[in-house]
């Protein structure tokens, strides 16, 4: 009888440490899911950003090369996330172009990133979640010059940055005619 008391006392403690684990996990993946959602609407936020900039002048040729998301203000192109992670913006915008380079091997008409925004997401001045937004001339545009648009299409590009290095990317394509801009194409990366 001993015996069977100290075997069923032993399955109880194990089950109970099981479920303590598998709870401890659940939250833990529940945690992580729920960063990777905040992060990937802060890089659409990111993105309508830019578009909005974009929509403010609609008709500049020069927006590859000009022209700024005023909404995020201005300071380092360095964002500290937290404690001991930073994103360097100029090395990020570096990487962005080498791969234009390679998936786009177009000569001059190779598209270049521009660092246009970047800051903290404007609604959520509290949070340490951090977006950055690069706009660039489209692989169609043919005119040999990355830093001018002569088809009207644009390519939007904002990426989100969060503690314990979650990162999302979204990238737009934008076409602007007749004083309006309309969204072509949308996808996450």
């Amino acid at each position: 009888m001993v015996m069977m008391v100290l075997l069923l006392t032993v399955c109880v403690a194990s089950l109970s440490g099981g479920l303590a684990l598998l709870g401890y996990t659940e939250g833990r993946i529940a945690g992580a899911h729920l960063k990777a959602v905040k992060t990937s609407y802060a890089a659409n936020a990111a993105v309508h950003l830019g578009i909005d900039a974009v929509a403010r002048l609609p008709q500049s040729a020069l927006w590859p090369s000009t022209g700024t998301a005023a909404a995020l203000g201005a300071t380092a192109p360095v964002m500290a996330i937290a404690p001991g992670e930073i994103v360097d913006l100029d090395a990020r915008t570096a990487e962005l172009d080498r791969d234009a380079v390679r998936r786009w091997p177009l000569g001059p008409d190779t598209p270049r990133w521009r660092l246009v925004a970047w800051g903290r997401v404007p609604q959520a001045p509290a949070s340490s979640m951090r977006i950055a937004i690069w706009i660039a001339d489209d692989v169609m545009d043919g005119d040999g010059t990355p830093g001018t648009d002569f088809n009207g299409m644009l390519m939007i590009r904002g990426e989100a940055f969060a503690q314990g290095g979650a990162a999302r990317a979204v990238v737009a394509h934008i076409r602007r005619e007749a004083g309006l801009v309309r969204i072509v194409s949308w996808r996450e990366e």
